[in-house]
């Protein structure tokens, strides 16, 4: 039997594999392409090979469009009646099944095919996405054994493919009211309600408490009429009955919390006849008791509102605690949190894969952790198994690390299939042990970078150490740093504010020669003008 931690690396670092999704070892078989003529099995034999099932439905079964490109309106005017009204069963697509999903999720009876509302997000309530150190790990574990150089975006996106490769963090702001957090399965929830609700519907109760089903004697009376709910078609009893109104809130509370009551009752429906009324005594016949684990006799209880209070005041406390703060797996059910929670949840989830780099802070210091280095490159974090660490000019290196470096410096950009074809000796088609390991040295040391697209690239070589530096400039003398920089005087700009163009004209004649020179505008045109006529007394004296 395989080990499941070596199964969950598997589904992992299978996401590296960057290529195509054919050329993929766990690629699924081609299809096989279904002919259209006589050998094509009959419609009912295509129905009940469908592992959907005629219940089950998809977005293509109500847009399915002919070979002209129009919509098919045939399965339309068939599935009009939910599911009803043909024998031949082309109108049970998204019938029955259909249905029954809409009653498990709190939807209407027959002929509702409205939208469903979707919960609104608790208020104060924020929720981050972290990632998870046991996925960075697996990714650290991949990078070391292959050598290879990862984007961290990359890995980021890596990290958002699967639920359980991050963690759920909540937390509260300003005054909102605490949560619940559950120490049994890490279930959270807003209200005391909710997550008592929860408790009854876990395997946790079955820890604390024990039930019974016992023979009891029908309730005695004339009953003419038998209340049914209308969306899981249990038994409520006659509307006069006095356990009527408890049956009913106890099967809205355990089953439909998420529906508002008033929708509930409303589709409660009554049937009469002999039928119905001992259809329902049949199920009072058969009782069910409750009681506290280790309890005697006397502690029995056919109402569990009796229980359920026992356990709000007494084991509450010991299975649910109040947090401001809760961290918790992605891949936590969805029946474990609250509906405005699971709202928060979708939101926060929702941005990180549109915005996976807002991860990244947090896997560098998970990295950083694991010992596993850093770097950036053309503007974009990676990681490695090492920091590039450029060869010098001067290196003296073994006969086949050298062909290899040789190779990559007359080839800045190549592909691995590349640099094979080019350092290996003439009829040999593949790199042997002694290859791969001098090229694995080179990797480890940072000397050669392999990114995960097979590109294979060469560190700038740097100068060796003691050789002459590059000519620097001559420093400064004493004098030039001292002597300061000449501020150019900025000569204003003439500027009339004159209220009209008489004014103008005026000034225009009574200015110096240097304000002239500055007229811009409708200023400058009439400058040219007087200095036509001879009226502009500066330049009259200058003649």
């Amino acid at each position: 039997m395989s080990d499941p931690s070596d199964e969950l690396a598997k589904r992992l670092l299978s996401a590296f594999e960057l290529g195509p999704s054919w050329a993929r070892s766990d690629a699924p078989a081609k299809k096989p392409v279904e002919k259209h003529g006589e050998e094509a099995p009959p419609r009912e034999r295509r129905d009940r090979d469908d592992p959907r099932g005629r219940g089950g439905f998809e977005r293509r079964d109500f847009d399915r469009r002919d070979g002209g490109g129009r919509r098919d309106n045939r399965d339309n005017r068939d599935n009009r009646g939910g599911g009803g009204g043909r024998g031949d069963g082309r109108g049970d697509r998204g019938g029955f099944r259909d249905r029954d999903n809409r009653d498990r999720r709190g939807g209407g009876g027959r002929g509702d095919f409205g939208p469903r509302e979707l919960p609104m997000p608790a208020d104060g309530v924020r929720v981050t996405i972290s990632p998870a150190a046991e996925a960075v790990h697996l990714v650290v574990r991949e990078i070391h054994h292959v050598a290879r150089v990862y984007s961290l975006y990359d890995v980021a996106q890596i990290l958002l493919a699967g639920r359980g490769r991050y963690h759920l963090n909540f937390s509260l702001a300003g005054n909102a009211p605490s949560l619940f957090l559950s120490k049994k399965d890490q279930s959270i929830w807003l209200t005391k309600e909710e997550a008592v609700a929860h408790f009854w519907q876990s395997e946790t109760a079955n820890e604390y408490y024990e039930s019974e089903e016992t023979e009891t004697d029908p309730p005695a009376g004339n009953f003419q009429v038998v209340a049914r709910c209308g969306m899981s078609g249990e038994w409520l009893g006659p509307p006069n009955f006095h356990s009527y109104q408890t049956t009913l809130r106890r099967i809205h509370r355990e089953r439909f919390p998420n529906l508002p009551f008033e929708v509930y009752a409303s589709r409660v429906r009554t049937e009469r006849g002999e039928e119905a009324v001992n259809a329902w005594l049949d199920t009072m016949r058969k009782r069910v008791r409750w009681r506290a684990k280790g309890a005697d006799d006397s502690a029995w209880r056919f109402d569990r509102s009796e229980i359920e209070r026992d356990f709000a005041t007494r084991a509450f406390s010991e299975i649910f605690a109040e947090v401001r703060t809760a961290e918790v797996s992605g891949d936590i059910p969805a029946k474990n949190l609250s509906p405005g929670l699971l709202a928060c949840v979708r939101i926060a989830g929702s941005h990180a894969r549109k915005h996976p780099a807002i991860l990244i802070p947090a896997i560098c210091r998970l990295l950083e952790n694991e010992h596993l280095s850093v770097f950036k490159r053309e503007g974009k974090l990676f990681t490695g198994p090492a920091r590039p660490h450029p060869l010098t000019t001067d290196a003296v290196l073994a006969e086949r690390p050298a062909a290899i470096v040789a190779w990559l410096e007359a080839n800045p950009t190549a592909k691995l299939g590349q640099l094979w074809k080019g350092v290996l000796p003439e009829g040999q088609t593949e790199a042997g042990t002694e290859w791969l390991a001098d090229l694995f040295w080179l990797l480890t040391q940072g000397h050669v970078l392999l990114f995960a697209d097979d590109t294979i690239v060469l560190p700038r070589r740097r100068a060796p150490q003691g050789a002459p530096a590059a000519k620097e400039k001559a420093p400064a003398t004493k004098a030039a740093k001292k002597k300061k920089r000449k501020k150019r005087k900025r000569t204003r700009k003439a500027h009339v504010t004159v209220p009209n163009q008489a004014k103008l004209i005026r000034s225009i004649t009574r200015m110096s020669a240097t304000r002239l020179k500055h007229l811009r505008g409708p200023a400058m045109i009439w400058k040219r003008r007087l200095e036509k006529r001879g009226r502009i007394v500066a330049l009259v004296r200058e003649d």
